[in-house]
């Protein structure tokens, strides 16, 4: 009978999304006034930077408003804090569950990002396609052209990121599973660790968002994929097919303050600035 060896993976350790919660980052700096209506935005990490711009500008037309961005929490466990009363706005890159919807949770879809693969690596870059990134993921292309070295930035097993790349093609499937049972494999928990792994390391090369690309000003170069560019009209014209849908979740107990916070991201002006920060503007939930 064959036994099987554990492999060693390195991953970036975090604490709890609840734990998080307690580590407010404040947005922007400074305590709150006892007068200051504080609204709390917690979720997928790709979308925190595109909507901590929105709520820069909302807060300049109120300034009595303060907001609290905790660190990235996920979508789960930002539903999970929304329902609970941690938060006052959940980000959310899956639908809410049935179960989520029972306890109050309501979702409505406000961007697409594409789902793009970017590296820090400044040397020639390939035009990828689904079964060259299945050779990347599964170990086969081990080198970039020019000889430097591939490190592909992987993302914990049940992350919802690991299951879209496995959903690209029964090729990727199998080499995302070779990849997650490799020795010596980086992973990040969280798409602001990814970012900066793909970022940091050598020939880092890992799968992103241009939303968070753009909004959190990464100097990583997104990569084609058969031929086409990550970009939002190729999305919006069907040529680039890849990409995450966000949504705005709200619970049974939504604030006035935070209804009026989500009027302004579907007004032109938030719409203006999801645009300019890697989102696809939904119009009528299209």
């Amino acid at each position: 009978m064959m036994t099987m060896k554990k492999k060693s993976v390195r991953v970036i350790k975090i604490t709890s999304a609840f734990a998080l919660l307690i580590a407010f980052t404040l947005f922007p700096a400074g305590s709150p006034r006892a007068a200051d209506k504080v609204i709390t935005i917690g979720g997928t990490g790709c979308a925190l930077g595109g909507m901590k711009e929105v709520a820069r500008a909302f807060r300049a037309k109120h300034p009595e408003v303060v907001f609290h961005f905790p660190p990235s929490l996920g979508s789960s466990g930002s539903i999970k804090a929304l329902l609970a009363g941690a938060i006052d706005l959940a980000l959310s890159s899956r639908p809410v569950s049935e179960e989520e919807r029972k306890q109050g949770a309501v979702s409505a879809e406000y961007a697409r990002t594409p789902f793009i693969f970017a590296t820090s690596h400044k040397g020639w870059l390939p035009d990828l396609t689904i079964e060259k990134l299945a050779a990347i993921y599964a170990g086969e292309t081990k080198t970039w052209p020019d000889g430097a070295p591939f490190r592909v930035i992987l993302r914990p097993a049940g992350d919802a990121d690991t299951a879209y790349l496995k959903d690209m093609s029964p090729a990727m499937d199998k080499a995302v599973q070779a990849a997650l049972s490799r020795q010596g494999m980086v992973t990040a928990v969280t798409d602001q660790d990814a970012a900066e792994m793909v970022g940091r390391i050598r020939g880092g090369f890992g799968a992103l968002t241009l939303a968070q690309l753009v909004a959190e000003r990464r100097p990583l170069k997104p990569l084609s994929v058969n031929g086409v560019a990550p970009g939002l009209r190729a999305l919006a014209d069907g040529s680039y097919p890849y990409y995450k849908t966000l949504s705005l979740v709200t619970g049974p107990n939504t604030g006035e303050e935070t209804r009026a916070f989500i009027k302004f991201v579907n007004s032109p002006e938030g719409r203006s600035i999801l645009a300019k920060t890697g989102h696809l503007v939904l119009r009528d939930g299209k």
